[in-house]
């Protein structure tokens, strides 16, 4: 039972982490990517917008997210390189539940090593508001989360398509 949970969390991660890298190939009609000229942003960036970050926290963001980065773009090539792999599985038709398991955990520890570096980045950004920042980026946050609820993820109209 406890491998069955375990095989069924690894595939949710993994449908996940696949989910996300196919967002981060589709192209627009006009060829633009996602975060892409026009593409309204989003992820950390976001969570500072309406925050009034002085020049110097401003500084002190970039390079944290810069310092993130670096550690987050290898993270992303393996998992681009994992979901190839698991694309492939099964092609052959023949099911190989070993390979397809060891694939699945594998994707599975790149997606924690990836969210661990994210909260990480997080709370090192966080570190440098001041109490009124923090308090007025958990009402930004709640707020999100009561539009996200509604369907409307940024306001939009409920089950609007991005």
């Amino acid at each position: 039972m406890k491998k069955i949970i375990l095989i069924a969390a690894a595939a949710i991660l993994v449908v996940g982490g696949s989910i996300f890298v196919f967002a981060q190939k589709a192209a627009h009609k006009d060829g633009h990517k996602f975060g892409g000229p026009g593409h309204r942003g989003g992820g950390p960036a976001m969570m500072l917008r309406g925050l009034d970050l002085t020049d110097e926290q401003k500084g002190k963001v970039k390079e944290i997210m810069e310092a993130s980065r670096a550690n987050v773009e290898p993270l992303m090539a393996q998992l681009r390189d994992g979901h190839k792999k698991i694309a492939e599985l099964g092609t052959d038709g023949n099911f190989d539940q070993v390979k397809v398991e060891a694939a699945a955990n594998e994707q599975a520890a790149v997606t924690a090593k990836l969210i661990v570096e994210k909260e990480k980045a997080k709370a090192q950004v966080f570190a440098l508001l001041t109490d009124e920042q923090k308090a007025k980026a958990a009402e930004q946050r709640a707020k999100f989360g009561e539009r996200h609820k509604e369907g409307r993820p940024f306001g939009g109209k409920p089950g609007m398509d991005f």
